[in-house]
C-alpha cells in the first residue's frame, strides 16, 4: 500500500501493516536527496556547458588563425582574443594577430572553419583582414583580424648627415613593425653597398628606399664614356652628362649639341644604353 511520509512529503510503497518510524522517514529522505545529487552531478558531466562550447570554439579559431597566417620567414604567430591582455612588443621576428570581437552566437557554432579569400603572399601583408567563418550547422559570420608583422630591418644607431656613405659599421638591425614602416626597409648591409644618405637620419631611424640614394658615379657636366656593344662589335664615344647618377640609374647625356639620349650608369663616368 502507499503511505505518505510526513517529514518528506513523498509517497513510499510499504508493506501492509508496517509501522513507520522517525528513523525510517529520515533514511528514505537521505536516500532520495543522495540520488538527486548523483543525478545532478551526472548531468553536469555528460552535458557540456555553454562556457565549454564557447571555449572550444575560441581555441579552434585561435589554431586556425595561426595556421592561416604562418609564413616560413615570419616566425611564430601570436593571437590575441577579445578580453585577453595586450601582446606587447615581441623579442623576435613574429606575427601578431588581434581579433576585434567574437561572433555573438559563437557558442552555437559547431566545427568552425575560417577561410580567407586572398593569395598566400597577400595574407602576410600587415593590416586589417576579413575572414569568413562557416559553421557545420549552416551559420556564417565575418571575422575581422588586425595583423602586424615584426621583422629585423637595418637602422642607424647614430644621426647621419645627408651624403654620408652607408658603411656596415654605421648600421644596426632593429625589430620593426612592418605595418608602420613606409617602404620595406633593408635586411642586409650588402644591399646598401654603394648607397649614401639622401636626407638627414635620426638616431635609431629605420632606413628605407626613400631615405637613401646611390652614390653618384657621374656628376652633372662630367665627360663620360658612352659604350655601345652588340653581336660582333663594340663602340664607344665621349658625351656630356646632363644629370648626376649612381650605379644602374638612368641619366640624360648629350652626344652633340641638341642631341641627347638616356643612358644607364655602369661605372665611374661610364654609361651604356
Amino acid at each position: 500500500m502507499w503511505r505518505t511520509i510526513a517529514s518528506t512529503g513523498l509517497l513510499v510503497l510499504l508493506p501492509a501493516g508496517a509501522a513507520v518510524h522517525a528513523n525510517t522517514s529520515d533514511a528514505i529522505g537521505s536516500a532520495i536527496q543522495l540520488s538527486a545529487a548523483q543525478a545532478s552531478a551526472s548531468a553536469s558531466t555528460t552535458a557540456p556547458s555553454v562556457k565549454d562550447a564557447q571555449t572550444r570554439a575560441v581555441e579552434a579559431l585561435r589554431w586556425q588563425l595561426s595556421d592561416i597566417f604562418t609564413a616560413e620567414d615570419s616566425g611564430p604567430v601570436r593571437v590575441r582574443m577579445p578580453g585577453e591582455p595586450p601582446l606587447g612588443a615581441p623579442s623576435e621576428a613574429s606575427v601578431q594577430l588581434e581579433l576585434r570581437r567574437l561572433p555573438a552566437r559563437l557558442k552555437d557554432c559547431s566545427a568552425p572553419q575560417l577561410s580567407l579569400n586572398a593569395a598566400r603572399s597577400d595574407r602576410h601583408t600587415p593590416g586589417l583582414k576579413r575572414l569568413q567563418l562557416l559553421c557545420a550547422n549552416g551559420q556564417q559570420h565575418i571575422v575581422s583580424v588586425r595583423m602586424e608583422r615584426f621583422a629585423w630591418r637595418l637602422s642607424t644607431p647614430q644621426p647621419l648627415a645627408s651624403g654620408t656613405p652607408l658603411a656596415p659599421a654605421r648600421l644596426a638591425p632593429v625589430l620593426t613593425p612592418l605595418g608602420k614602416l613606409r617602404g620595406n626597409g633593408f635586411e642586409s648591409a650588402a644591399a646598401l653597398s654603394g648607397f649614401e644618405v639622401r636626407r638627414r637620419l635620426r638616431a635609431g631611424e629605420v632606413i628605407t628606399r626613400n631615405s637613401v640614394r646611390a652614390i653618384p658615379l657621374v656628376n652633372f657636366g662630367d665627360t663620360v664614356i658612352y659604350q655601345v656593344s652588340g653581336t660582333g662589335f663594340s663602340m664607344q664615344r665621349s658625351a656630356r652628362a646632363l644629370e648626376a647618377g649612381g650605379l644602374d640609374e638612368r641619366i640624360r647625356i648629350e652626344l652633340a649639341p641638341g642631341d641627347w639620349v638616356r643612358a644607364r650608369v655602369i661605372g665611374p663616368r661610364r654609361v651604356a644604353p
